[in-house]
């Protein structure tokens, strides 16, 4: 199992506490963190698990399990902040990497420079269209970026613009911003930064 999203904090190991998970609680929910795509919240989980479950024996049953984990070289419990909701999964480190690009050459490709232009020109400037895209970058828009980016769940369509030829607008997704580990468009880093790497694997 790989995270597509970049990392976030390691989850700290059990520390003492007066709430005790139940037998079976720590099991379960690391079944759950190891089955699910996405992040799980404690909203989540209690909603798996059932809604009696307090929320503080869920925050003890996640210690326990990162405590399990901390020692393993490949897979952490990682938790961070989406949406303002703390959240955690259990992810591969960097470590297996290299293992994966050995093992599958035909795995998704990363972004292109041209890509991450495109992409970072949609997120800082949306609602925007192609057209304006295009004066921005000084160069056409080759459609694959378009649709390589819509079929990783960044960007979507807003609608169309009030102009001639009504233009389709541009914007990103939520999934843009779980991938790339943002609360929200406010937490963007500098667009000069994030449009001038080489390339990007998510």
């Amino acid at each position: 199992m790989t995270d597509r999203l970049p990392p976030g904090d390691r989850a700290e190991p059990p520390a003492p506490s007066g709430s005790e998970p139940p037998e079976g609680l720590v099991e379960l929910v690391e079944a759950l963190l190891l089955t699910v795509d996405e992040p799980l919240s404690l909203e989540a989980l209690g909603a798996m698990v059932g809604q009696e479950t307090a929320p503080e024996l869920l925050e003890a049953a996640l210690a326990q399990v990162a405590g399990r984990w901390e020692s393993h070289r490949f897979i952490e419990l990682s938790t961070r902040e989406i949406g303002g909701r703390r959240v955690w999964h259990l992810v591969a480190t960097a470590a297996v990497a290299p293992y994966l690009k050995a093992g599958d050459p035909g795995r998704v490709p990363k972004l292109s420079r041209a890509a991450l232009e495109t992409l970072a020109l949609i997120a800082w400037r949306q609602p925007i269209t192609r057209g304006e895209i295009e004066a921005s970058r000084g160069v056409a828009v080759n459609p694959q970026i378009l649709k390589q980016l819509a079929e990783r769940g960044w960007v979507r369509s807003l609608g169309v613009k009030d102009s001639p030829g009504r233009p389709e607008m541009l914007g990103t997704t939520r999934n843009f911003l779980n991938d790339f580990g943002l609360n929200s468009l406010a937490d963007l880093p500098d667009f000069e930064r994030f449009a001038g790497q080489d390339d990007i694997d998510v």
